[in-house]
């Protein structure tokens, strides 16, 4: 691409000639010291594009106006006076844009990229009215599924997603009408489009899909992610598929309006997706004293930190359902399972299985854990249900912690210690403190089953303070020790 400039100080176009060489390959700049000179090497070199310094121009010199309307040359000004008459000349003389002093070296870039894509689309016109249109390369569907096949070309694969999957034709009709150097094919799949290009060049293919997402966002709204995968290992047009595939599941973290590029293949990290008994009795707690500021930062801490190499998005959903778990968890014992938050929770849980970011997902599950906590708070006083029923759901949130007792149990249901406990034995047929030991030692034998944990730890976890009162509770109600109740004896 051959650029002409006339700027009126040497260390400015000094800057701007190290700007364009290091962004581009293929640039020759050549630098003049007036307009005369200009005027000259636009008649004999024949630029594609040239740089004029507008407070160098005279106003009523009509012989520069004349070569770049005769010559339909593309130009850019640079002027430091923010006028009226600079603005109208640029655009009597459809100037592509003028950058007012100082302007940063990021516009000037845009710049040269939106020429260079406007030149090729251009020749890749004429190549077309001259019947010399590029073939495709040599792949098929098939090739992706069923085959093994090798190519005997160096390939690059590129995906275009999408959150919304009717919005692939646009991408695709667009996609038609776009030019990309060298041999490529398009195909239209179920959740994106598959890109093939037959080429090693990745530095300008990254560029030409920069330029691509930059015209879908000036005439679309909808968010576009763009994967390049080149590939540095010869191996099967099957398993750069599967490699570019997982790439698109990357978006999961990133998001959208972004171009994410790999040039060795990645693996998942792995994750273990549910919740230990040590961060289930975390969150009953959170919940329990309706903490909405701690439950915002384990939750920003456990999914907004994860790094690459990134675990499985799937793995990711489980371990958000595990969370999800916890709060239907106290929507039970709190009575606040109306139609309303029932409707809000489904919701949430189909956000988790479906969203395509985790962001979105993450936003969504804090503002139903919100809501739920401030304005579902008073469901357990307000809300129907018998006393034994209420006072049953508050042991069941309530029964891991060794401070929480029948006290505690009638200060929130706002009645008299004594008067709570003659009802609850009298309509329940058995005392507040047998009920609550059931509730803990059915607790810890699911512990004993399920986990390795250690006897010190499950009495913990279960609301006992000390082992030893644990073991004589346990012996008390299942006629045998917790140890050997473990043991199956």
């Amino acid at each position: 691409m051959k650029i002409l400039m006339v700027a009126k100080d040497a260390l400015e176009a000094q800057g701007i000639h190290w700007v364009l060489q290091s962004h581009f390959t293929g640039i020759q700049l050549t630098v003049l010291d007036n307009m005369k000179g200009l005027l000259n090497a636009i008649q004999h070199e024949k630029p594609d594009f040239i740089i004029v310094d507008m407070d160098k121009w005279t106003w009523d010199d009509d012989t520069l106006k004349d070569a770049l309307q005769n010559n339909k040359i593309r130009w850019l000004g640079i002027s430091s006076e923010r006028v009226f008459q600079v603005a109208y000349l640029g655009l009597c003389l459809h100037a592509e844009d003028i950058l007012f002093r100082p302007f940063a070296p990021s516009d000037l870039i845009k710049q040269i990229q939106q020429i260079r894509f406007q030149i090729r689309n251009e020749q890749h016109q004429v190549q077309n009215r001259r019947n010399e249109k590029i073939e495709g390369v040599d792949v098929d569907y098939a090739d992706f599924f069923l085959t093994e096949r090798m190519y005997n070309q160096p390939v690059i694969m590129s995906a275009f997603l999408t959150p919304h999957v009717n919005t692939l034709p646009f991408i695709y009709d667009t996609i038609q009408g776009y030019h990309f150097t060298g041999k490529h094919q398009f195909f239209a799949l179920s959740h994106f489009i598959l890109g093939v290009h037959e080429t090693e060049e990745s530095v300008l293919l990254k560029e030409e899909y920069r330029r691509f997402l930059a015209h879908w966002k000036e005439k679309m709204e909808e968010p576009l992610a763009l994967i390049i995968n080149a590939s540095t290992k010869k191996t099967t047009i099957k398993e750069i598929y599967q490699q570019t595939k997982q790439l698109t599941e990357q978006v999961f973290f990133e998001g959208y309006d972004i171009i994410l590029s790999a040039d060795e293949r990645s693996y998942w990290k792995e994750l273990d997706p549910f919740l230990t008994p040590l961060e289930q009795r975390q969150w009953i707690e959170m919940l329990e004293k309706r903490d909405i500021k701690a439950i915002r930062e384990w939750v920003e801490h456990e999914f907004f930190t994860y790094r690459r190499p990134y675990p499985s998005p799937d793995m990711v959903r489980i371990r958000l359902t595990s969370v999800l778990a916890q709060i239907r968890r106290y929507m039970k014992a709190y009575k606040t399972h109306e139609v309303e938050w029932e409707a809000a929770y489904h919701n949430v849980f189909q956000q988790i299985i479906r969203k395509p970011v985790i962001y979105q997902i993450v936003s969504e599950l804090l503002t139903f854990i919100t809501q739920l906590l401030i304005k579902g708070h008073d469901s357990l006083q307000e809300g129907a249900g018998t006393l034994v029923e209420k006072v049953k759901a508050m042991i069941e949130s309530n029964y891991w912690d060794a401070q929480w007792n029948l006290a505690t149990c009638a200060d929130v249901l706002r009645m008299n210690k004594s008067t709570l406990s003659r009802r609850f034995a009298a309509e329940s047929g058995q005392s507040f403190r047998d009920t609550l030991h059931q509730v803990r030692i059915r607790e810890a034998k699911r512990l004993l089953r399920e986990t390795d944990l250690p006897l010190e730890e499950i009495s913990r976890l279960t609301g006992y303070s000390h082992q030893t009162y644990f073991n004589a509770k346990f012996k008390q109600l299942e006629a045998c020790t917790p140890l050997a109740y473990r043991s199956g004896i």
